[in-house]
């Protein structure tokens, strides 16, 4: 998971209550002693079978012991931190993500809404590091995102926009330029950079029985000022609420017009290739705190 993102806060609602008080001053004096809502800090830890992002693999076929906290307000600001192992095989010199976001939710009726900012980093990566060492030019991975999110019920629609000029975690016509993916020769970014980048995505969840939920995704991702490098992943899951605030999980994500990402090279240079964004099952377990 990365984030849209990977940490429970992500995806969870939060619903603020809102109430009119008509005449009657003693009931006006119970709402004034009536104590606010609490602030609340979760914390969560999980093992996956694989690390997916948008559809991309990102552990390289490996596991991956995820984890986080998140710290949410009383009147609706939130900000939490959440981090996976990833591979050096796809981002060089990297074997951790680490996620930092904060933002605001609110209600109006039965809908809510999310506005917040996602940084992502990958502490000594760059690419400048890919074997052999200055085959490209400096250039950080680390990339951030604006995001704005409603749900209604069990229905979710985001959309993330890339606002620095690392854009697409780093894709420039430098490093990703066209020829640079075996999978897809005529693929690459023809811009500076991929600054403007966006990814919209549409989620459900469904209680179907007590403690047994089914969940759909769908997301497009685009990258600016690029030619064949846009693609579509599609997931479906079920997962099972455990005794112990345990959650039980499996998956399966697919892409649709991600070829580039085929005998994806190692950039580690030890001559291994990956499909990226080949189909895979997802299992996994977790616990809230």
């Amino acid at each position: 998971m990365k984030p849209a993102m990977k940490s429970a806060v992500r995806n969870a609602v939060c619903n603020y209550g809102a109430g009119l008080l008509l005449g009657l001053p003693a009931m006006a004096a119970l709402a004034e002693d009536a104590p606010a809502p609490a602030p609340e800090l979760t914390s969560n830890i999980g093992v996956v079978s694989e690390y997916v992002f948008r559809g991309i693999r990102q552990t390289w076929g490996n596991p991956a012991l995820q984890g986080g906290f998140d710290y949410t307000h009383a009147s609706g600001f939130y900000a939490g931190a959440w981090m996976s192992n990833t591979s050096a095989n796809l981002y060089a010199n990297a074997t951790i993500e680490i996620d930092v976001y904060g933002g605001y939710r609110g209600a109006v009726g039965d809908f809510t809404y999310d506005l917040g900012l996602l940084q992502f980093f990958f502490p000594r990566a760059n690419y400048d590091k890919i074997t052999p060492a200055g085959s490209y030019a400096r250039k950080s991975y680390n990339a951030t995102e604006v995001y704005l999110s409603g749900t209604w019920q069990w229905l979710n629609v985001k959309y993330s926009r890339a606002i620095t000029d690392v854009g697409y975690f780093g894709f420039s016509s430098n490093n990703a330029g066209v020829g640079a993916f075996p999978g897809n020769p005529s693929a690459g970014v023809s811009g500076s950079d991929t600054t403007g980048s966006w990814y919209i995505e549409a989620n459900a969840a469904y209680e179907f029985l007590p403690s047994w939920t089914a969940s759909l995704h769908a997301g497009r991702q685009t990258i600016a000022r690029s030619t064949g490098l846009g693609y579509a992943d599609y997931k479906v899951g079920v997962s099972k609420a455990m005794p112990g605030s345990w959650t039980l999980g499996l998956a399966y994500s697919t892409t649709v017009g991600a070829d580039y990402w085929k005998n994806y090279p190692s950039v580690a240079g030890n001559g291994t290739t990956k499909d990226m964004s080949a189909g895979t099952w997802i299992a996994s377990v977790n616990r809230t705190f």
